[in-house]
């Protein structure tokens, strides 16, 4: 942290929580993890587990250098930003491009819907983007397509098949990371989750199958 700016490291963020883990959801799990929790959200989506994240009062302001020195205590190399919708931060490009430029991996958790244009100027190596378009309308701006490593969907009484294989979503859909996530685990959407993986296989398109498995480690 000694090479960046110091006004730079005086940039604040509204933080509800950075925890040490393992990765619960989509591709990367398993690995161990440093998430980052920040405030603010602009759904309200039913089945919600962290309604904490945008309540407005569980949060702490904290500037970019007690963040980064929070994440390095834990030693590892990936950190997970999520929300809420971390792109409510105004500022969010600035902790990822320091995070990177840290040498982190970063993961970036985002219901798709918003976006900022300082993303153009971040590189894309070590940086994935997981999208997980929401109900009713599942919409994801245009503008983060092109950054969308993979394709979360929530598999609740909602979601049909006609959801993911928007024309918008094609090309994401050509890389194999589709992740179908059973709706708080239950059995009856794990069932519906596999019918839409056989109308996907039907159209040529694979998809993973995968619960919350920190809430099956009893993890956070």
């Amino acid at each position: 942290m000694k090479s960046l700016k110091k006004d730079l490291l005086k940039e604040e963020f509204k933080v509800v929580e950075i925890f040490r883990t393992v990765e619960g959801e989509g591709r990367w799990v398993g690995l161990p993890v440093v998430f980052i929790r920040l405030e603010g959200c602009n759904l309200r989506c039913s089945w919600c587990d962290t309604t904490y994240s945008y309540d407005g009062k569980s949060y702490t302001v904290k500037n970019l250098y007690d963040i980064l020195s929070q994440v390095k205590q834990y030693n590892l190399k990936r950190v997970c930003i999520t929300g809420g919708e971390p792109f409510m931060t105004e500022n969010l490009d600035v902790l990822v491009k320091v995070l990177l430029d840290e040498g982190f991996y970063v993961f970036i958790e985002t219901n798709g819907t918003m976006w900022n244009e300082k993303f153009r100027e971040i590189k894309k190596d070590n940086l994935y983007i997981t999208c997980s378009p929401k109900p009713p309308f599942y919409f994801v701006n245009k503008n983060i397509l092109p950054y969308i490593s993979e394709l979360k969907f929530v598999v609740d009484e909602n979601l049909s098949v006609n959801h993911i294989i928007k024309p918008e979503f094609t090309e994401i859909l050509k890389n194999d990371i589709i992740v179908l996530q059973p709706e708080s685990n239950k059995p009856e959407m794990v069932e519906k989750a596999l019918k839409i993986q056989d109308e996907l296989l039907k159209l040529g398109i694979e998809s993973r199958i995968i619960p919350q498995c920190h809430k099956v480690l009893g993890l956070p």
